[in-house]
């Protein structure tokens, strides 16, 4: 009998990208035979994201793209959506984050009980956890990128007014520093050379266990000890989170790459407090500064919502002025959407969606003049890049220390996952063009 075949689509943060590796590993393990989401399947699992209501959309989107492939296939919702979303209505099976781990015996419960498999695959017994725990999947070797993601965390304490992820995730609970550790031993075993930090709040990792907010670094400076690991890579950062001691923590860290993405969500004092974000403008240029100070030119990105309630064009003025002070590499912008079950769902003044595309047009724009800057910085300078695919083109691609996208000309044929030394010659404001030293 042939093995049933499975085919998985992921949405969202980098975290649920973990976690769709973790659950395809589970089912290559029982026997599914793994296909491309576009090919038939007998299951579709979509791992959702409900941050915004583009996410929410593009996760219906998906869940019904699976039906019409296969209208006899199993269609698997997991995540955020099925949490605090409509995710149900559209699948077969839905599965919370609190029940993950369990995915896979689910999935052959679901397709035993259908019946017309006569030999199904078997699944290890797991039990699901509450979201007072963290929800152990197991050491992720293999992954779909060349830079491999270690979750360390899940959760968040912070509660910002727009944000509906500590409905849908729980509260902090951290990962155990061995688990963690073996992980990345097994990663770079397997020829990964950068290793990226992640989980829904990083800088909250160890606080439920009552370890400072510099914990996260603390374990950064043992992975950079590890034999193999050439780059170490952090995931978003509360700006109110990133003291003294974590910077200095940082700078002494040689395998560390200099890109920090500082969460930044509004430049006005006014909304940062109707968000209930815990830091102010002046908090925020201090964290900057003394990046700056303690590495040359870092990679300083980070994300912006336009348009929440009761942002004036006085506001506005004022967040768009600061991001321009801060010349960050790359920004991120966000349309204010409403999500259930938020204190900002109700707050009054909403702003007319014109106003908001506004808006997001000038910050982009800003967005854009700022990355090209950055780029045009590094021309003349080396860098390494990890090298993650060759384009049509015959360019290869991919990423330097500071998060800067990189097409570089390659003397030689670079594999994937590898570094390779390059020199910036031109920048656009998409990337900068290279070639290999």
């Amino acid at each position: 009998m042939t093995a049933p075949s499975a085919a998985f689509l992921t949405l969202g943060c980098k975290t649920n990208h973990y976690e769709t590796d973790a659950i395809r590993m589970q089912f290559e393990a029982a026997g599914f035979q793994i296909v491309a989401f576009s090919a038939a399947a007998d299951v579709y699992l979509v791992n959702t994201c409900t941050v915004t209501a583009e996410a929410d959309r593009k996760s219906r989107q998906m869940l019904r793209r699976a039906r019409q492939a296969n209208p006899e296939a199993l269609v698997v919702a997991m995540g955020c959506q099925v949490e605090i979303g409509d995710a149900a209505t559209w699948a077969d099976l839905s599965i919370g984050n609190a029940r993950k781990s369990t995915a896979c015996g689910q999935v052959i419960e679901a397709l035993r009980q259908r019946g017309g498999q006569a030999d199904l695959p078997a699944c290890p017994a797991t039990q699901p956890l509450e979201l007072s725990a963290y929800d152990e999947l197991g050491q992720v070797s293999s992954q779909s990128e060349t830079r491999a993601y270690i979750k360390i965390e899940d959760g968040c304490n912070q509660f910002c007014s727009y944000c509906a992820i500590p409905l849908a995730r729980g509260r902090v609970r951290s990962r155990e520093r061995g688990h963690i550790l073996a992980e990345a031993r097994g990663l770079a075993d397997r020829g990964y050379r950068e290793v990226v930090l992640t989980g829904i709040h990083l800088c909250s990792y160890g606080s439920d266990r009552g370890e400072p907010a510099h914990a996260v670094m603390e374990l950064a400076l043992e992975l950079a000890n590890m034999p193999g690991i050439e780059r170490i890579r952090l995931g978003s950062l509360d700006p109110g989170m990133v003291t003294d001691t974590f910077i200095r923590l940082a700078a002494q860290n040689p395998r560390l790459c200099p890109h920090f993405h500082l969460s930044l969500q509004s430049g006005c004092d006014r909304i940062l407090a109707r968000m209930n974000r815990h830091y102010t403008s002046d908090g925020y240029r201090a964290v900057v500064r003394a990046l700056r100070e303690s590495f040359s030119d870092p990679g300083i990105t980070t994300d912006l919502i336009v348009g929440f309630p009761g942002e004036a064009e006085a506001d506005f003025a004022q967040s768009l002025a600061f991001c321009r002070e801060m010349d960050f590499l790359r920004m991120h912008v966000f349309r204010f959407s409403p999500r259930q079950g938020t204190r900002a769902a109700s707050l009054p003044d909403p702003v007319a969606p014109q106003l908001i595309a506004r808006r997001s047009r000038q910050m982009m724009s800003l967005a854009s003049d700022m990355a090209l800057a950055g780029h045009t910085r590094q021309i003349g300078r080396q860098m390494t890049v990890l090298t993650e695919r060759q384009r049509p083109d015959g360019l290869y691609e991919g990423y330097s220390e500071t998060y800067v996208p990189v097409r570089f000309r390659a003397r030689q044929t670079p594999e994937a996952g590898s570094l390779v030394t390059v020199t910036g010659r031109h920048a656009t404001a998409d990337y900068l063009l290279a070639e290999q030293t």
